[in-house]
C-alpha cells in the first residue's frame, strides 16, 4: 500500500472505476453530436435531476452550453467499440452521425438526439452548469425515460442485459453474472 500526498493532481484519479459509459447527444444546428462521458450521475430524486461532467477542450463543452436540452443514453456491451470510435474523433472535424453511420433517435418529450441501440437514456432540459475544476457540471432535469423492459431486474439494471464497464484506458468490460443482492426480505 502506498500513500501519496496531493498537491494538485494525483497520478491515478480513476479510483471511483469501473463505472458505466453514457452516450451524450446534443444538437449542433442541424446536426447532432455525441459523446461519451464516463463522469456523470444520478443527482437529485425530486425533482430528478442528472449530470455530465465535460471539459470545456471538448467540441461538445461549446454544444451543451449553448443547449438548452440534450439527451443520454446507455448501452450494452456489444457496443463498446462503436462507442470508442465515437470517442476516437471529433463533432468539431466530422459529422459523426453521417461519417460512422450511426443511427439517432428523436427525443419525444424535447428536440433531443439519442444514440440508437441503448437499453436505458434520458432527456433531459438543461437547468444547470457549474464550473468544477477542469470540468464543467451539466445539470438537466430528466423530462423523458426510454428503458428496454428486459434490460431491468424489478428496480434494478441487470447486470446480464445491459451495463457497458469503463474501467479507464481504453478497457471496457460487462458486469460478472454473480450479484449480491442485500435488500432480501425487505
Amino acid at each position: 500500500m502506498r500513500f501519496e500526498p496531493v498537491e494538485s493532481r494525483p497520478r491515478h484519479f480513476n479510483h471511483f472505476y469501473p463505472t458505466t459509459v453514457a452516450v451524450v447527444g446534443v444538437r449542433d444546428g442541424e446536426r447532432v453530436n455525441f459523446m461519451p462521458v464516463v463522469w456523470h450521475g444520478g443527482l437529485s430524486f425530486d425533482p430528478p435531476l442528472f449530470g455530465v461532467g465535460v471539459s470545456p477542450k471538448r467540441y461538445t463543452h461549446g454544444l451543451l452550453t449553448r443547449a438548452t436540452c440534450f439527451g443520454v443514453s446507455f448501452h450494452p456491451f456489444e457496443q463498446a467499440r462503436l462507442i470508442q470510435q465515437i470517442g476516437s474523433v471529433s463533432g468539431r472535424d466530422l459529422d459523426k452521425a453521417a461519417a460512422l453511420g450511426l443511427e439517432v433517435v428523436s427525443g419525444r418529450a424535447l428536440p433531443v438526439p439519442l444514440l440508437g441501440g441503448f437499453y436505458a437514456a434520458l432527456e433531459l432540459e438543461k437547468t444547470d452548469e457549474l464550473a468544477t475544476g477542469d470540468h464543467t457540471l451539466f445539470v438537466g432535469r430528466v423530462r423523458g425515460v426510454w428503458e428496454d423492459e428486459s434490460a431491468f431486474a424489478g428496480d434494478a439494471v441487470s447486470p446480464a442485459a445491459a451495463s457497458l464497464l469503463y474501467f479507464g484506458r481504453y478497457r471496457y468490460g460487462r458486469p460478472q453474472a454473480g450479484v449480491l443482492d442485500l435488500g432480501e426480505g425487505r
